[in-house]
């Protein structure tokens, strides 16, 4: 296989958060640099702790539209988080100091109320009538897990489409009615889950876990390790 890249994206798991010397960006402790190596390949990570699939999708498709001439070149491995997480579009001045260039205008959010899209704090006149809406309604598992499901297929629509390698994990794969992807819904069957490794990246870990309850530095190589004989498989 011609790999020159790595491309990961995902959540705190993906991004090195609670490993040592992780220092906002990629930890060179994280499964992504440990794969990188494997592959001999340049590690490009756009991982963010706390954020969501919508992001994700975002992002990736946002490096894609920048890098056409690398596409033939890079393997895209692409964890997927709690289906409850959403993106927002806001203007805060105070924050905006905390985010990227790039994402100064973006903040992560639950579905529901989460204390950056407060009514009283962003009215508008021409907003709608507060009582019009409920900003502390989240949709069931069912429902969420749908709208991931979307935006998995939107790039594994473009990946195959493109003849382009890539892979997905779920970072989370337990019983969480916050965390889990419903495989039997109508929209989930359309997904091609054998490229999908059938995993949980917070499950392999066990007990081996950091201070934040995060996969340790044993498990990010035994990941890493595990991924790499998954692409084999795949691209046998």
């Amino acid at each position: 296989m011609n790999i020159e890249y790595i491309y990961t994206n995902g959540c705190s798991y993906t991004d090195g958060t609670g490993l040592r010397d992780y220092t906002g960006d990629s930890s060179k402790l994280g499964y992504s640099t440990f794969l990188s190596n494997k592959f001999n390949a340049l590690e490009i990570n756009e991982s963010r702790g706390g954020e969501s699939n919508q992001r994700i999708w975002r992002k990736t498709f946002e490096w894609i539209a920048t890098n056409q001439d690398k596409l033939d070149k890079t393997l895209f491995v692409i964890q997927i988080t709690y289906p409850v997480r959403n993106e927002i579009w806001f203007k805060h001045k105070q924050n905006n100091g905390e985010l990227s260039k790039e994402d100064q205008n973006w903040w992560g959010a639950q579905h529901g109320h989460d204390g950056y899209t407060a009514w009283d704090h962003n009215q508008r006149e021409h907003s709608v009538d507060r009582d019009e809406l409920n900003f502390d309604f989240i949709p069931d598992n069912e429902v969420l897990s749908d709208i991931t499901c979307r935006y998995i297929l939107g790039l594994q629509s473009f990946f195959r489409v493109n003849n382009i390698k890539y892979i997905f994990f779920e970072g989370d794969a337990g019983d969480s009615t916050e965390g889990k992807i419903n495989k039997e819904s109508d929209i989930a069957k359309l997904i091609d889950f054998n490229y999908f490794y059938d995993e949980g990246f917070l499950q392999s870990a066990g007990s081996r876990l950091t201070s934040c309850k995060h996969p340790n530095e044993k498990v990010q190589i035994e990941w890493a390790n595990k991924l790499y004989n998954f692409v084999n498989k795949v691209y046998k």
